[in-house]
């Protein structure tokens, strides 16, 4: 009997020293989706002409709001790109190293602007048109993502980007009406994947519900027959 009872405290003692042992909080990483993926290239891409452009209006913007603008675009995209750039290295994603063609031509357009007035406004409304795309990508990756680096990322830089969409529209100079129009029917898909719950979850959901009005009614009936209540606890 002894033997049996050190037995079974000594694996005990196992059991729990391996579980003591077990490392915590440490996070798996999963396989990037395309989506995933997606969201680095574009983060890095946008880095490539959003520095320059705010460096630009740092020297060639005549409104000093607008310079400062330019500089907190210039430092928060640099900063993105060190974590944009390390994060890939390590998940093994290939980034570019040059803008797009489009970028290139906005760059071009700001270059050659001919006036400091016209420079803050090709600033203000390319800047401003851009965000609004890449603020929709890094929304749809934050909300969808498997992978916890991926989500702390699309976190990080979603606050960036919204920062700089609020900041560029301080200045005045963005003309709203040359955005892009919602696309309502991804809006709705958004909205309907964020609300959307699995069928046990439903019936988990109705269970309870039921349970707990039953339970609320009996503690009415009780509260409303108390000489009933006590007969029957005479008769026990």
């Amino acid at each position: 009997m002894r033997s049996a009872s050190r037995r079974f405290l000594t694996m005990l003692m196992v059991l729990l020293f391996v579980q003591l042992a077990v490392p915590r909080n440490v996070t798996a990483q999963t396989e990037l989706s395309a989506a995933d993926r997606d969201l680095l290239i574009r983060v890095r891409q946008a880095g490539l002409w959003e520095m320059p452009a705010g460096d630009w209006a740092r020297t060639r913007a005549r409104d000093e709001h607008v310079k400062d603008v330019g500089m907190t675009l210039m430092v928060d995209h640099g900063r993105l790109d060190v974590q944009v750039r390390d994060l890939a290295r390590r998940r093994g994603v290939t980034l570019p190293d040059q803008p797009t063609a489009d970028q290139q031509r906005w760059l071009v357009e700001m270059r050659d602007a001919p006036t400091a007035a016209d420079f803050e406004r090709v600033f203000a409304n390319r800047l401003r048109a851009a965000h609004g795309v890449v603020f929709g990508v890094i929304a749809q990756v934050r909300a969808n993502t498997r992978d916890d680096e991926i989500r702390a990322f699309a976190a990080a830089a979603n606050q960036v980007v919204l920062r700089h969409i609020t900041l560029l529209e301080s200045t005045g100079l963005v003309d709203y009406t040359q955005l892009p129009q919602p696309q309502s029917g991804t809006v709705s898909a958004s909205a309907g994947a964020a609300l959307d719950l699995a069928a046990t979850d439903v019936i988990t959901t109705v269970v309870l519900a039921a349970l707990l009005c039953g339970a609320t009614v009996l503690v009415l009936w009780l509260i409303r027959h108390p000489a009933r209540r006590l007969k029957a606890g005479d008769k026990t």
